[in-house]
C-alpha cells in the first residue's frame, strides 16, 4: 500500500532528519513563484501597451503613441520670465496631423514643457522644423491631439520591465537547478559538487592539500583582532536578512503603487475594474506587513547591536587552552547571555531512492553564562573567556557523505527582542603540531 509522503521524518534521540521530498517541492514551489510573476507582469505590462489600457496611457503614455507624419505649419521661439529675472525659452512648433477620424492643428514639441537657458540651443531646435516640410511624428491612436515631435527615454517602463524579467530569470535558473537536483542520488550530487569545485572562484577556496578533507581557515583569519589574534566571522550576519526584508518590501511596494495607480485611473474614468481593486487591496495589505516587518527588523538590530568574538590562536587544537574575547553591543536589558562550544556531525545518505541528511550534536560545553545584564549605546559589555578543546575531540571534516562541524554558539535573550542565537564556525585540526 502506498504511503503518504512525510513532512517530518523519525527522531532518534536530538537527531531530526527532514524530507528531502518536501523540501525540494517547497523549493520549486519558491522558484515557480519567481517566474510565474516575472511572466505574469512582463505579458501584462506588454499587452497593456499593446491594446493601450488605462494603466499604460497613464504610467507611461509615451508608450502606446503609434508613429505617423505631420506638416509643419509654423514654428516660433516661446519665451517666459522667471521671478528672478532670468529668461527660459521654448521650442513651439505648430503642426498638421492628418487621421482616418479627424484633423488637429496645434503647437507642439515634446509630451511635457521643455524649457531651455540658451536662447541659441532653443532656436536651432525651432529652425530645424521648416514650415511645409512633412516630419515623423508619435501620437495616441484615439486622440491625435497628443501629437509630438520628440519622444523622451520612459526610465519607468525600464524600470518595470527590468524588475519583472529579474524575477522570471531567477525563477527559470531556480526551477532548472531544483528539477536537476530533485530526487538525485548522493553520487549524483557529489558528482556536481565535484564540477563546482573547478570553477576558480569556488577552488580558491578549497582545504589546503595537507589536510584534504579539513574546511580552510584561510576565511577565519583575514580579519584580525583588537584585543586578540583574530575576528572570527558570523556564520549568518543579521544584516543579510535586513537586506532581503528590505528589498522585498521595496520591490513589492513598487508593484503596489503600479496597480494603485491603475485602479484610481479606471476609478476616475468612471469606468473602476473591481478585479484590479481587489487585488491592489490584497497587495496594500502584504505592503503595509512588509513595511512592519522591516521597520521591527531595524528596531531588533539597532536594540540588540552586533556580536563580535574575537580569538587567541586559530586554526584550533585538541587539548589546547584558547582565550576568547567577547563584545556585546546595543541598548538593552539582557536576561541571559550564554557563550557554548558545540560540535555538529552531519550525515548524508541514500534510504531507498531519497537523499537524507542527519544531524547530531555530540559536544556542548558552557564557556561562560552571564544574567541580568544592563548594555547600554557606546558602552559595550566585554568579557575575555577562557575554553578548551577537549583532548579526545574529532577534528573538523567535510566530504561528499560526513561532515564535522565546530561553533562557537552566543545565545542572547532580551527583554523586547526575543531570543537570538549567533554562530561562529572555528576549524579545530588533528592533534598534531602545525607547521609554522
Amino acid at each position: 500500500m502506498a504511503r503518504w509522503p512525510r513532512l517530518w521524518e523519525k527522531k532518534r534521540g536530538k537527531r531530526r532528519t527532514g524530507s528531502p521530498i518536501f523540501g525540494s517541492v517547497g523549493e520549486a514551489m519558491f522558484f515557480a513563484s519567481l517566474l510565474f510573476l516575472g511572466s505574469i507582469g512582463l505579458v501584462a505590462v506588454v499587452a497593456s501597451i499593446a491594446f493601450e489600457s488605462v494603466v499604460a496611457t497613464f504610467l507611461f503614455p509615451e508608450a502606446t503613441y503609434v508613429a505617423g507624419e505631420c506638416v509643419v505649419m509654423e514654428s516660433q521661439l516661446g519665451e517666459k520670465t522667471l521671478d528672478g529675472g532670468a529668461v527660459r525659452y521654448q521650442p513651439e512648433i505648430l503642426v498638421h496631423v492628418h487621421t482616418k477620424n479627424q484633423d488637429y492643428y496645434g503647437w507642439t514639441y515634446r509630451r511635457n514643457a521643455t524649457w531651455y537657458s540658451d536662447r541659441e540651443a532653443a532656436q536651432k531646435i525651432v529652425d530645424g522644423f521648416r514650415p511645409g516640410w512633412v516630419y515623423p511624428c508619435w501620437y495616441a491612436s484615439y486622440d491625435p491631439s497628443t501629437v509630438i515631435l520628440r519622444r523622451s527615454t520612459n526610465f519607468a517602463l525600464w524600470s518595470i520591465l527590468l524588475v519583472f524579467a529579474s524575477f522570471a530569470t531567477i525563477g527559470t535558473i531556480g526551477m532548472f537547478y531544483t528539477m536537476l537536483l530533485f530526487g538525485a542520488s548522493a553520487e549524483r550530487r557529489s558528482a556536481l559538487a565535484k564540477s563546482a569545485q573547478k570553477i576558480e572562484l569556488i577552488g580558491d577556496l578549497l582545504p589546503p592539500s595537507a589536510y584534504p578533507n579539513i574546511p580552510s581557515a584561510d576565511n577565519l583569519t583575514n580579519s584580525p583582532g583588537v584585543r586578540l589574534a583574530y575576528r572570527l566571522p558570523i556564520e549568518v550576519s543579521p544584516a543579510w536578512w535586513l537586506f532581503a526584508t528590505l528589498s522585498f518590501s521595496l520591490i513589492w511596494c513598487g508593484m503596489t503603487a503600479v496597480f494603485a495607480l491603475g485602479a484610481l485611473a479606471d476609478l476616475e474614468r468612471g469606468e473602476p475594474n473591481w478585479l484590479l481593486m481587489v487585488l491592489t487591496v490584497a497587495a496594500v495589505g502584504v505592503g503595509v506587513w512588509s513595511i512592519y516587518h522591516f521597520l521591527r527588523q531595524i528596531a531588533l538590530h539597532t536594540r540588540i547591536g552586533p556580536t563580535y568574538i574575537e580569538i587567541s590562536n586559530h586554526p584550533l587544537l585538541p587539548g589546547r587552552d584558547y582565550k576568547l574575547h567577547l563584545s556585546q553591543a546595543g541598548r538593552m536589558h539582557v536576561k541571559k547571555l550564554r557563550v557554548t562550544l558545540i560540535c555538529e556531525e552531519e550525515a548524508t545518505f541514500l534510504h531507498g531512492t531519497d537523499v537524507r541528511t542527519e544531524t547530531a550534536k555530540v559536544y556542548d560545553a558552557e564557556v561562560a553564562n552571564f544574567r541580568g545584564l544592563v548594555i547600554r549605546p557606546g558602552a559595550p559589555f566585554e568579557e575575555l573567556l577562557h575554553f578548551q578543546i577537549p583532548t579526545s575531540a574529532m577534528h573538523s571534516f567535510k566530504s561528499s557523505h560526513n561532515a564535522v562541524h565546530w561553533k562557537l554558539i552566543v545565545d542572547l535573550d532580551a527583554k523586547g527582542a526575543g531570543h537570538q542565537k549567533r554562530s561562529f564556525p572555528i576549524v579545530v585540526y588533528p592533534p598534531v603540531k602545525l607547521n609554522s
